[in-house]
C-alpha cells in the first residue's frame, strides 16, 4: 500500500520564506532534521529500526520570491506488524540514500502566494500541532487518500502548482494541482503526461485562532479529486472529503488540554480501497514543549477494519533534541491484537 509519513513533524518551521520579507538581512533559509527510532512488537517479539535524514534550504534572490529545494535519505529494517495503516510515519518503504522531494520557485503577491515545481502535499495539508505529534501514519495523511491512489506525499513528490490565499490572518485557503506521476525517480517526477498519468487535485479552507502559549484552535475542511489509470486505458475519478479539528478545552495547573477530531469519507463507488476513517485524541502540553497524548483511530477498508490505540509522550532534550516513547495497540479484523513499543530520537536545526 502507498503509506504516507509525516517526517516533517519535528520541523514545522521549514522554509519560512513568507517571513523573510520582514527580515531583509536574511536571504536564505535551511533546515536539517534527523530521526531514528527502534520498534518492538511485544506480541510477536519482532523488532525493527527506521532512520530518516531530511535537508531543506533555499535562497531569496528577489523581492518576495524564493528558490527552494529539499531531499531525504531513509533506511529501515522492515515492518514489525502486518497492519493496514502503518504505525510509524518514518517508514518510507524502500531504502534509498537520496530522494529529491522539493525543487521549485515560490512567489508572494500580497495576500496570495504561489509555488511551482517539484513538491509534495505533507507540509501544506497534513502538518499541524497535534497531527505532527502522534507517530501513526494516518494522523498525517488520511487513508481515504493514501490507500486509494498514488499521492505526492512522503517519500514521493510530483510536479505541481500550489496556491494560498489569506483574506485574514486567521483564514487560509489552499489549492494544489499535481501531475499523476508521484514518484521518487527522476524519470517520473518531472514528466507531464496527463493523458496517461492523470492528475491529483487537493484543496482546503482552514481557520486558526490566536494561541495563548499552547497549540491554537484550528478547523480545516479538505477535499481531493484524482483521475488515475484503472487499467486497459481506462481512468476513474476518485473523490475524498476530510476534516481536522484541533480544539483547546482547558488549562489545568499550567498544562493545556486539547482535543483532536478527524474524519474522512470517500464517496467514490467500486474500486476504492478505503471508504472511511475516523480518529480522536486528547493531548496535554506544557509551554516548555513537553507533550503527552492518547489517540484512537479506525479505518474501514476492503481488507477489513482496523483500530489503532496510541499512547505517546514528547520529551524535549536540550535545545535541538526530542525523545518520543510511544505504544501502539493495533486491532486488525481477523488478527490478534499487536502491541508495539517505539522509541524515537529526533534532532532538528535550522533558520
Amino acid at each position: 500500500m502507498q503509506k504516507t509519513r509525516l517526517a516533517y513533524a519535528i520541523f514545522v518551521t521549514a522554509l519560512p520564506f513568507m517571513e523573510t520579507e520582514a527580515r531583509d538581512s536574511l536571504k536564505y533559509s535551511w533546515n536539517i532534521a534527523a530521526d531514528n527510532e527502534g520498534l518492538r512488537n511485544m506480541t510477536t517479539g519482532k523488532g525493527a529500526w527506521n532512520g530518516l535524514l531530511t535537508v531543506e534550504g533555499g535562497i531569496v534572490p528577489w523581492n518576495c520570491g524564493s528558490i527552494e529545494a529539499g531531499a531525504i535519505a531513509s533506511y529501515g529494517t522492515g515492518a514489525v506488524a502486518d497492519d493496514i495503516q502503518g504505525l510509524s510515519n518514518l517508514d518510507a518503504g524502500e531504502n534509498r540514500a537520496f530522494r529529491l522531494i522539493k525543487l521549485g520557485v515560490g512567489q508572494k503577491f500580497g495576500n496570495f502566494s504561489a509555488f511551482a515545481g517539484l513538491r509534495n502535499i505533507d507540509y501544506d495539508y497534513f502538518t499541524s500541532a497535534y497531527t505532527s505529534f502522534f507517530t501513526g501514519s494516518s494522523y498525517g495523511n488520511f487513508p481515504t487518500l493514501s490507500l486509494n491512489h498514488p499521492l505526492p506525499t512522503y517519500p514521493l513528490s510530483a510536479l505541481g502548482l500550489h496556491i494560498e490565499y489569506s483574506p485574514t490572518e486567521n483564514i487560509v485557503i489552499k489549492e494544489s494541482l499535481y501531475t499523476g506521476s508521484a514518484s521518487d525517480r527522476f524519470d517520473r517526477q518531472f514528466r507531464i503526461r496527463p493523458a496517461s498519468d492523470g492528475f491529483f487535485n487537493i484543496g482546503s479552507i482552514s481557520y486558526t485562532a490566536h494561541g495563548n502559549g499552547y497549540s491554537p484552535a484550528s478547523y480545516t475542511f479538505n477535499y481531493s479529486v484524482a483521475k488515475m489509470p484503472e487499467g486497459k486505458g481506462k481512468k476513474k475519478i476518485h473523490y475524498a472529503l476530510f476534516g481536522n479539528i484541533e480544539q483547546p478545552v482547558a488549562t489545568i495547573r499550567n498544562t493545556g488540554i486539547g482535543m483532536l477530531l478527524q474524519g474522512s469519507w470517500s464517496p467514490t463507488h467500486g474500486q476504492e480501497m478505503c471508504r472511511g476513517y475516523a480518529a480522536m485524541a486528547i493531548v496535554a502540553e506544557r509551554q516548555n514543549g513537553l507533550m503527552a497524548g492518547i489517540a484512537a483511530n479506525r479505518v474501514f477498508t476492503l481488507e477489513g477494519d482496523e483500530t489503532d490505540l496510541e499512547f505517546t509522550v514528547g520529551l524535549p532534550l536540550l535545545k535541538y533534541f526530542t525523545l518520543t516513547p510511544s505504544l501502539h495497540c493495533i486491532f486488525t479484523e481477523g488478527n490478534s491484537c499487536n502491541v508495539v513499543g517505539m522509541l524515537r530520537l529526533s534532532f532538528a536545526i535550522g533558520q
